[in-house]
């Protein structure tokens, strides 16, 4: 899932495989600017933890679209026990189109991977032990403007029942991101 690249982030040929780096990730902007200051990644944060909370997720991330540099950009996450190695940073992790996150922004729609060594374009990070995905995007103004994702060390975790909360709250929250892409000038 990482042209740009975060401090943080692999710089071998098989990290930056892994990360999802490649040529190929620019796409197409739909809000022109990003502002990811401390305030708009503790709201995130709020967002994340919230939905992590109520359904009582191990890895659930908040991703969102930086026209800027072409890519999906960490704005929060959550963490099941002794998986972050402090390696994905919100604010500085950023991930390409490709892989199950950039599916699911590129396609608008919903991504489940039951099993993601079935899933060729699956990519693992730092200290992930994921088995399971599902990614759905985020609306703004009727234009996907990131994606929250959720994963689990076991296999099918998710099923279309989870497909349909995951979108229902992805949904909900786009409003609440206004403030992330303020108007141009």
């Amino acid at each position: 899932m990482p042209a740009c690249r975060g401090p943080n982030e692999g710089t071998n040929t098989d990290d930056r495989r892994k990360a999802g780096l490649g040529a190929r990730d620019i796409g197409e902007p739909g809000h022109p600017n990003l502002r990811l200051g401390p305030g708009e990644i503790a709201q995130a944060q709020t967002l994340i933890d919230e939905l992590s909370r109520a359904h009582s997720l191990q890895h659930c991330a908040l991703f969102v679209w930086d026209p800027a540099v072409g890519r999906l950009r960490l704005a929060a996450q959550h963490w099941g026990a002794g998986e972050d190695l402090g390696e994905v940073r919100a604010g500085v992790w950023t991930i390409g189109l490709t892989g199950v996150c950039g599916r699911a922004f590129t396609s608008a729609v919903p991504q489940l991977v039951p099993d993601v060594e079935d899933d060729p374009d699956f990519l693992s990070f730092p200290g992930g032990r994921t088995r399971s995905e599902l990614a759905a995007p985020v609306f703004l103004d009727g234009q996907p403007v990131g994606v929250v994702n959720i994963e689990s060390p076991r296999v099918r975790a998710y099923g279309p029942t989870d497909v349909e909360i995951l979108s229902a709250w992805a949904e909900s929250i786009g409003e609440a991101m206004r403030s992330f892409y303020p108007p141009p000038g």
